[in-house]
């Protein structure tokens, strides 16, 4: 089973710390808080995830993916997969190789407003994003490096499924009279049903979804 808070939570912790706090020399007092959505959706060919989050310093963040089409076995002679893409399927089994065929949507944005319930009821995610989408054949060389990008509003609406967990934790580090560090993060967590749209290029219901709200803190001496 996937943990909800895999994905956004990475996103949420990488951004989310805010800057040191006045204090003695060699002494940073660093927090942060953030909230975050993730989806995935699959059917008839078609798989996809959206992941957004909004951090206490830097704001809110969408990445978004799409593919619908069809894994084929590629002919002996022809281009072949020489270059590195998204992969949703094992590609391995067989004697030949395996390539893409259909069309690919793809988009990231930094501007995106999350709004979550206190208790994770529900929760919803609205703002621009710039998306690209491109038809592929891999077994021919077509990776679709001629999208061209449309801005395009994206909206992310999901709501409890699931009871609300919580979690938490904390670590520290210490050399006796040269340092000492210790850090703390706690939240919750939710399961959700939902959909997503972006534009006309996507608009889906989630097979799996969920909300997450975390704070953390750091300290360090030394």
């Amino acid at each position: 089973m996937r943990k909800l808070m895999v994905l956004p939570l990475a996103g949420l912790l990488a951004l989310g710390v805010v800057g040191p706090v006045a204090a003695a020399p060699n002494v940073s007092n660093t927090s942060g808080s953030g909230e975050s959505i993730y989806g995935e959706w699959s059917s008839d060919g078609t798989y996809g995830y959206v992941s957004v989050g909004q951090d206490s310093q830097y704001g809110g963040f969408a990445d978004i993916y799409q593919e619908s089409g069809t894994w084929v076995e590629c002919d002996p002679g022809a281009a072949g997969l020489g270059k590195d893409t998204p992969s949703t399927q094992d590609t391995t089994p067989g004697e030949g190789d395996y390539g893409f065929v259909g069309t690919r949507t793809w988009g990231y944005s930094e501007s995106v407003t999350v709004d979550l319930s206190r208790r994770l009821d529900s929760g919803r995610a609205t703002g621009s994003i710039e998306l690209y989408t491109a038809t592929v054949d891999e077994c021919a060389g077509e990776y679709g490096d001629d999208a061209l990008p449309q801005v395009v509003t994206l909206d992310v609406s999901v709501t409890a499924t699931g009871p609300l967990a919580s979690f938490r934790d904390h670590g520290s580090y210490k050399v006796p009279s040269q340092f000492n560090s210790h850090s703390s993060y706690r939240g919750k967590e939710r399961a959700a049903s939902g959909t997503v749209s972006a534009g006309t290029s996507i608009d889906a219901t989630f097979s799996y979804a969920g909300m997450t709200q975390a704070t953390w803190s750091d300290h360090t001496n030394g």
